[in-house]
């Protein structure tokens, strides 16, 4: 193969999870050319990896005309939804394959709770995708490039944790008085640094008020490449499940995983890095409820919340666990 072109819209974590395909290929036809087709707000993700050819924006008019042109020898489609179907319809001409989303496994899953029912993990169903055209999978992680210098006027000589808030949807998001629990039953003298977008600001200051000599407020002030550098720096990331989690596995750090609504046997669980960063996943388990959805709701549809009644105690205990683990 000399050229291919991988579709993949969106969003963070789902690209860095695609990134040991580009990975693979390119280790076995180093040749190749790889074009991304991606949605421009989420060009950023894909910058700077040294197996990309071109990155062409879906909105664009002029990257619209190079992926219609291009001679291609396979399309390799990883988003698979109905934009992407047209895509495959408009350069028919060209071979496809397409990751299975298994949605009628997570469909019973939600439906029925039963681990049966459980997706096999998206990096084994990518790497299956590949064996298909022959390709050997190294399995040896995920990989982000897109890191950025800190500001010049951020200097944290000391050890420190990283807490990412935010997330996708409102349950999969750890609820701002949950961490202040946790932070309140942290002892040691690492501090924690709050890391997240402008919709983050308003519960990073609830909890720097709340800790202000344990915490360090950045939320909104960094891009996702210098958050990403700030994550790589770090002793421990704790995280909800975000897309900022996958980016710290992709850079080997240990994780404590915080899960609400969906779960890791919805297969969006990162893999390990071989021999870094241990991944630690906190769970309520035994609701009736969990998982509620495959990707997470905007609001509870019991409305109590009950998947993020966590014990902050126990993540503390497994933050200790990391810590020693990433002194080794």
């Amino acid at each position: 193969m000399k050229r291919v072109l991988i579709i993949r819209f969106s969003s963070i974590g789902d690209i860095v999870l695609c990134s040991p395909v580009l990975r693979n290929l390119k280790q076995q036809f180093p040749q190749i050319q790889i074009d991304i087709l991606t949605k421009s707000n989420f060009v950023s993700v894909w910058k700077d990896n040294p197996h990309i050819h071109r990155i062409l924006k879906w909105d664009d008019k002029r990257d619209t005309q190079a992926w219609k042109s291009t001679s291609y020898d396979l399309i390799l489609d990883l988003h698979n939804n109905l934009r992407s179907f047209r895509v495959k319809c408009l350069r028919w001409d060209v071979p496809n394959m397409s990751m299975s989303k298994e949605n009628l496994k997570k469909m019973a899953l939600v439906l029925t709770k039963m681990p049966f029912f459980a997706s096999t993990p998206i990096s084994e169903r990518y790497n299956g995708l590949l064996e298909k055209v022959g390709i050997k999978c190294d399995n040896n992680g995920l990989d982000f490039y897109g890191l950025e210098s800190l500001p010049p006027d951020f200097n944290l000589s000391q050890p420190y944790h990283v807490i990412a808030l935010g997330g996708s949807y409102e349950t999969k998001q750890v609820p701002t008085k949950k961490y202040v629990e946790f932070l309140s039953t942290e002892g040691s003298e690492i501090p924690f640094v709050l890391i997240g977008g402008k919709g983050e600001i308003e519960s990073a200051a609830a909890i720097q008020m709340a800790f202000p000599g344990k915490t360090i407020d950045l939320t909104g002030k960094l891009s996702l490449g210098q958050s990403a550098q700030l994550v790589k720096e770090c002793r421990v990331l704790v995280s909800g499940d975000t897309g900022m989690a996958h980016i710290g596995a992709a850079l080997g750090k240990p994780i404590l995983w915080i899960w609400g609504s969906t779960t890791p046997q919805l297969g969006m669980m990162s893999p390990k890095k071989p021999n870094q960063g241990e991944l630690i996943s906190m769970e309520v388990l035994g609701l009736g409820c969990r998982p509620c959805s495959k990707l997470g709701h905007h609001k509870c549809p019991k409305k109590h919340f009950k998947c993020m009644d966590h014990n902050p105690g126990l993540w503390r205990e497994n933050l200790e666990k990391l810590s020693a683990s990433a002194l080794g």
